[in-house]
């Protein structure tokens, strides 16, 4: 292998998320660990969100105690909205906070009902208390950074300029930038994490958070890794459909992404024997949106 990549596992957050029948946390945990026995080493768990916005993230506690046994090189991520959430996950045992908002005003006041500056304040927040928490990292998600699914496409260089805000207040965080309604093409990806990835000291905490809705995504996971990007964002079984942005479809998928990868040469540390196991249990989960190539493929 002359190059890796790191994938990071959002199907217990993303996927699970739009699913509206409550799934048990016991079958949350056995995805969750049947991901990392496969290899995935960063996953995002769940969310510290109101139960009346999202109630399938009511039983994150039980989700993030039962995950503690895991290897010592796990990592768990938990999506926080606010200084609120983020507050309340400190008291708990996870390694990271992912703070998400939008590029997308018309998206961001439609999803967590502030403006792009409120948001930024609340970052500002949020940075705070990771500081005082040891061993807590802070990742933030940049939502629409290409698209949004009420106004269209969004300008790079809006994005770029919300972009070097983030840096400025946390400059040691990990950023994703996310094509959440999954209708970004190649060429628009490459051009944007290009000029992201100039602005950045530390390319390794650049993220591509995508979705699959135009039968892009892995062109455009490609198109991320040739601009430099080298962690990805992605969902077991194609696992997902973010229920704040209409007409998007699932996450890339986790099986069909380490598939792209390792068929070229490129590490991805994950065995796709065991993944398997987890591609099942998605599978019977009542009400699943799941999607991906792969799978269907090797029935």
């Amino acid at each position: 292998m002359q190059d890796k990549v790191t994938l990071i596992e959002v199907a217990p957050r993303d996927g699970f998320q739009s699913v509206i029948e409550p799934i048990a946390t016991t079958d949350k945990l056995a995805i969750i660990k049947a991901l990392a026995a496969a290899g995935l080493k960063h996953i995002e768990v769940g969310s510290f969100v109101s139960p009346k916005a999202i109630a399938q993230m009511a039983d994150i506690v039980p989700v993030l105690q039962g995950v503690e046994r895991l290897a010592d090189d796990f990592e768990s991520i938990v999506l926080v909205p606010n200084q609120q959430g983020a507050q309340m996950a400190t008291e708990h045992r996870c390694q990271r906070l992912n703070f998400v908002f939008s590029a997308s005003e018309t998206h961001n006041l439609n999803n967590v009902n502030k403006t792009l500056q409120q948001s930024l304040e609340e970052l500002k927040r949020v940075q705070q208390v990771v500081d005082k928490k040891e061993g807590l990292a802070l990742r933030v998600s940049l939502a629409t950074s290409f698209d949004c699914p009420f106004t269209g496409a969004v300008n790079p260089e809006h994005t770029l300029a919300l972009f070097q805000q983030i840096l400025n207040i946390c400059p040691s965080a990990q950023l994703a930038l996310c094509d959440t309604t999954g209708r970004a093409h190649p060429f628009a990806v490459r051009d944007l994490f290009t000029r992201a990835l100039a602005l950045m000291d530390e390319p390794e905490r650049l993220i591509f958070h995508c979705h699959d809705t135009y039968g892009l995504a892995i062109a455009n996971v490609a198109a991320a890794y040739q601009a430099g990007v080298r962690t990805f964002d992605t969902a077991v079984a194609g696992f997902g459909g973010c229920p704040f942005a209409p007409g998007a479809s699932g996450n890339v998928a986790t099986e069909d992404v380490v598939y792209f990868f390792e068929s070229g040469g490129i590490d991805t540390g994950i065995d796709s024997k065991k993944l398997k196991q987890a591609i099942a249990l998605a599978e019977q989960i009542e009400g699943a949106q799941l999607g991906g190539s792969i799978r269907l493929l090797n029935r």
